[in-house]
């Protein structure tokens, strides 16, 4: 019997810096040699390559997305998004993939919509790395990150029979090596971080309503000089300045930087800084937790379900929505002893590589995407919840 034709879709790859892109060119990589399935990569920019193929669409970054966003009211990502579902229709019609997997809700809307014009037979499966709760019905299988992420559809109404908790998977090594001190200080040179000055690290979307970088900026500037370094380092959008602005009034120019980095180097910048910090309330995995804590960097964190799923009790919780507690933390972090942070950077590690390292997942993710292949055919609703606790 042949393998299911699976088409992983992702508008952004290759132009966009987000969780989404990362996920869809790392899935792609670890599945693509699985003789479980045979899997290709469509993407919305850059070069094709070996069962990889670019679909054009309105990109994000260009003209006329945003001044259609505008119009609309909506984000330029969203109007690329729904661009690129409809871009997919011949090919679709051509090349009769039995899955598309795909993390955007609007690309999904389009398929769903030519589905029945373009006589299809595909299968729509989506990793649900929104918050939405509800509106699941023209998606035939949806992929939740954490237990608790399925608790709350549920919650809303959702079929048990087609949410399953499977979380994103990550390329962790077995084994964690420590940075040395001449490592680290090699790398600050290299990166254009201050040497002698711990550095507070945040990996997240250079925005004020949902990263509330904002709030991580006035908890630094509560410490007492000479505060930590901020690595600020995410993909800007319409907030970014007034986020730039504030750093400046607050932590001062040589207090902190903001860039955009490609995804290859977010482990040099976790591995030269000293404490990493996820400053959102809400978060579908908190996928910046799980990449910090692989590679040795403790971390800060809300206190949500979600949160202490990623880092499990290794990993340093409070109340974010109150004044002062990050600061509180940030100072009682960067006071433990050397043995101390070793041992909870091996902790972390330990936990990450575990839960969602690609050694462990990727057999599920190969039969996720098999069960969603057999026409009228469910997955089991406990595929996801023989996860450690």
């Amino acid at each position: 019997m042949l393998p299911p034709r699976v088409w992983l879709v992702c508008s952004g790859l290759e132009h966009a810096r987000r969780g989404y892109e990362s996920f869809a060119r790392e899935c792609f990589d670890q599945l693509r040699e699985e003789p479980g399935v045979s899997i290709e990569l469509i993407k919305g920019s850059g070069a094709p390559g070996r069962d990889e193929r670019v679909s054009t669409a309105l990109r994000r970054d260009r003209r006329t997305a945003q001044l259609l966003g505008r119009a609309r009211g909506v984000p330029p990502f969203r109007i690329e998004a729904l661009s690129f579902g409809v871009a997919l229709a011949p090919s679709l019609r051509r090349r009769a993939p039995e899955v598309v997997y795909l993390s955007e809700w609007d690309t999904a809307r389009a398929l769903a919509r030519l589905r029945p014009l373009l006589r299809g037979r595909y299968r729509l499966l989506l990793c649900n790395g929104g918050f939405a709760a509800a509106g699941f019905d023209h998606l035939d299988h949806v992929q939740e990150l954490t237990p608790a992420a399925r608790e709350h559809v549920l919650a809303h109404g959702a079929d048990p029979e087609r949410h399953t908790v499977l979380p994103l998977g990550f390329a962790i090594d077995g084994e964690l090596r420590p940075v040395s001190p001449e490592e680290r200080a090699a790398l600050r040179e290299r990166l254009h971080l201050p040497a002698a000055r711990p550095v507070v690290l945040s990996l997240a979307a250079l925005n004020r309503s949902h990263k509330r970088l904002d709030y991580l900026i006035d908890e630094l500037a509560q410490l007492p000089a000479p505060r930590p370094f901020l690595l600020l380092a995410g993909e800007p959008d319409a907030q970014t300045p007034s986020v730039r602005a504030l750093a400046l009034e607050r932590l001062g120019p040589n207090g902190f930087d903001m860039r955009t980095v490609a995804a290859a180097e977010v482990a040099a910048l976790c591995r030269a800084s000293d404490v990493f910090v996820l400053a959102s309330l809400a978060e579908m995995q908190g996928r910046a937790l799980v990449e910090a804590a692989a590679h040795g960097t403790p971390c800060l964190a809300h206190d949500s379900p979600v949160m202490r799923f990623a880092v499990g009790e290794y990993g340093e919780y409070g109340d974010f929505a109150r004044p002062g507690e990050l600061a509180r933390l940030l100072a009682r972090q960067l006071a433990k002893s050397p043995a101390a942070l070793h041992a909870q950077a091996q902790a972390a590690h330990r936990h990450v590589h575990e839960r969602f390292s690609w050694e462990r997942l990727r057999p599920r993710y190969v039969e996720l995407l098999r069960s969603v292949a057999r026409a009228n055919s469910t997955v089991s609703s406990s595929t996801g919840e023989k996860l450690p606790r």
